[in-house]
């Protein structure tokens, strides 16, 4: 398994994934998204189905999941009902992986182009890491909301990589979900893959 110390050496860019991989939010949103299967009688998500859709956008969810049940729901307002609860009720108790973002930090500090790729929006994703005071050691962020095509596409990672002037191939990439390792993948960069803060893979090369 791969030092933690060494994971840096030879890039020259690091990327981060944000939810579950820098900030634990993940069962904020399976609350969130609970609360609003309940409300219009849906089947209730589970944690496994929230990871294996991690990195998708809100709406692309609905959609995939109105189609799995055979739902006539309307996924846009499920997706803004669920987005508002998110914000107004489970954001402001999401915490942060202290060791994903001391690896940031280092990552900055080491001379290292920084980014965030992540699957929230922009305003979440900003609050999100301005609460745990990691804005300072971002160079650049990289929303679903500014991608043609989220996760598992790679532009999330390619944008990311254009707008740090850095090859793809030297990237290296902290993700927890399979739809972002997808997404890495097609991007032709280096992945490592974590859970709870920890590194769970080797270099997961191309």
């Amino acid at each position: 398994m791969l030092e933690r110390e060494h994971v840096l050496d030879n890039f020259k860019a690091a990327i981060f994934d944000m939810d579950g991989t820098l900030i634990d939010s993940e069962p904020q949103h399976l609350l969130a998204w609970q609360e609003v299967n309940r409300k219009y009688g849906m089947p209730l998500f589970t944690w496994d189905y929230i990871m294996s859709v991690g990195g998708i956008s809100t709406v692309k969810i609905c959609e995939q999941y109105c189609r799995l049940h055979h739902l006539d729901l309307d996924p846009q307002q499920v997706a803004a009902d669920k987005k508002k609860a998110y914000k107004t009720k489970y954001m402001q108790e999401v915490p942060v992986f202290e060791s994903m973002a001391a690896l940031l930090r280092q990552a900055h500090e080491r001379g290292l182009k920084t980014a965030v790729a992540t699957g929230s929006e922009l305003p979440e994703t900003q609050f999100l890491l301005n609460k745990h005071g990691l804005l300072d050691f971002i160079d650049t962020i990289v929303s679903v909301d500014q991608v043609p095509n989220c996760k598992p596409a790679p532009d999330t990672y390619l944008i990311a990589a254009q707008r740090l002037k850095v090859a793809p191939e030297q990237c290296v990439v902290f993700e927890d979900t399979v739809v972002g390792l997808e997404g890495i993948r097609a991007a032709g960069m280096t992945a490592v893959q974590v859970a709870h803060g920890e590194f769970i893979s080797d270099y997961l090369r191309p």
